[in-house]
């Protein structure tokens, strides 16, 4: 039946895209808990920066019931969300156009300077082209492994510079000489070159390949990138992320809690991945689905852990700007719990075998196989970077009354597949 979930949920999201129906709300309590200074930057929203008020507007998309707003209070807000779909990126404007549509606003047309400012900026700005080699012919790859033989007995002797010079060689013979390109990335770091080490790195998730995307599963640990290892850059081009995971139950459920949360840390840290993991503890506030922080630069890592996780009503939360923190991805890991007629409580999207809808112990469940679907959807994430971070804005944008809804809509199926068995019992009872 999850699946079913899934598909109502694929169904309605294409209305959601133009919808004004707005977004999931929790209990205004949960604004009250989440929100920390966002009144003040949405009552005054010039003086903050865009990335502060594209956090506090996605906070407001995910938690605030404007069924509880005061009068005058809408009003009062739309100006920010009218500067966050101006001045914001492409998330941000959808976030925004989102907000104002639950508001009954329609977003204000940017004026002909400011398209004009917005175009000019694009073209301006410095782009990044995708890096598209053709295949050498034999004896062109063949004599570029010689000159690369040449180049790591360098790299051994540590003279990094002289060994790109002949990785430089190689690859104007060989362009797609993934090895040379992944050896120059090594040398590029080593040397405390951060941009150059990123772009041969990137030079790989544009080849794509599986000996392309084996290299950098293998920079992630490669003790040659330690020195760039926390550039976001690296990070970006890697899907290398620091990761910690906190217990999001409430205190009577903290059991069922840390069962799920071994669990997922045990995924994590699985050497595929390549993810550095560690547990949090207890989250000092009670949630009922899981939570997904991220820094910018591994926003679709964050996605490809939600996707791990399972539950279609795990939310993506940008990390606070305000917010200091070591970890590239923060997961409050909490879901709703039932108990059988035992008393035993299980999570409803449980990821221990045995648990609710996720649980029972079948293929879905697998531990090895939900990784391996994680590293398919990691590697693809690396390849196509510019298509998951669409697919990261529509979970983002995705209204959670929707899913909501979703989930009620199976809720009824349900019921009435309840009903003709018990319908279909008494048929058989007549007829015995």
């Amino acid at each position: 039946m999850r699946g079913a979930v899934w598909f109502v949920v694929g169904v309605l999201g294409t209305a959601v895209a133009g919808s004004r129906g707005a977004v999931a709300q929790s209990a205004p309590s949960q604004w009250d808990r989440q929100k920390g200074n966002c009144d003040a930057v949405l009552a005054t929203p010039d003086p903050v920066g865009i990335a502060e008020l594209k956090y506090c507007v996605a906070l407001w998309e995910a938690y605030r019931d404007i069924a509880t707003l005061k009068p005058g209070e809408r009003e009062a807000v739309a100006p920010a969300f009218q500067r966050l779909y101006r001045e914001g990126d492409e998330e941000g404007r959808h976030l925004a156009r989102n907000a104002l549509g639950r508001l009954g606003f329609t977003p204000q047309a940017e004026s002909p300077e400011e398209i004009e400012r917005r175009r000019q900026a694009a073209q301006s700005a410095p782009g990044r082209k995708k890096y598209r080699p053709h295949k050498a012919d034999p004896a062109d790859q063949r004599a570029a492994q010689k000159v690369r033989a040449r180049a790591y007995k360098a790299y051994k002797k540590r003279d990094y510079r002289g060994a790109l010079e002949l990785l430089a060689q190689a690859l104007e013979r060989d362009p797609a000489y993934v090895q040379a390109l992944y050896d120059a990335a090594c040398c590029h770091a080593l040397l405390g070159d951060t941009d150059n080490a990123v772009e041969y790195l990137l030079r790989l998730a544009d080849i794509g390949d599986k000996e392309a995307m084996e290299r950098l599963r293998k920079a992630r640990k490669d003790k040659d990138f330690d020195g760039i290892r926390d550039e976001p850059g690296f990070k970006k081009a890697t899907g290398f992320a620091r990761v910690k995971v906190f217990n999001g139950m409430p205190p009577a459920d903290r059991e069922v809690g840390e069962d799920n949360v071994f669990r997922l840390v045990e995924m994590l840290r699985n050497p595929k991945l390549g993810y550095e993991v560690v547990e949090g503890g207890d989250d000092k506030h009670a949630r009922d689905r899981p939570h997904i922080w991220y820094k910018e630069h591994s926003k679709l890592q964050a996605y490809v852990i939600r996707k791990l996780i399972g539950h279609p009503r795990a939310l993506l939360i940008p990390v606070p700007p305000n917010r200091e923190t070591d970890f590239d991805v923060l997961v409050s890991w909490a879901d709703k719990v039932e108990a059988n007629e035992f008393g035993e409580k299980s999570s409803k999207y449980s990821l221990v075998a045995g648990g609710g809808q996720g649980g029972g112990g079948g293929a879905s469940l697998d531990p090895e196989k939900r990784v391996d679907q994680a590293l398919r959807d990691q590697d693809e994430a690396l390849r196509q970077p510019e298509e998951y971070a669409r697919k990261t804005e529509r979970v983002i944008d995705t209204p959670e009354r929707m899913q909501n809804k979703a989930e009620g809509a199976v809720d009824r199926v349900k019921s009435t597949v309840n009903t003709l068995d018990r319908v279909g019992d008494k048929a058989g009872k007549v007829f015995r």
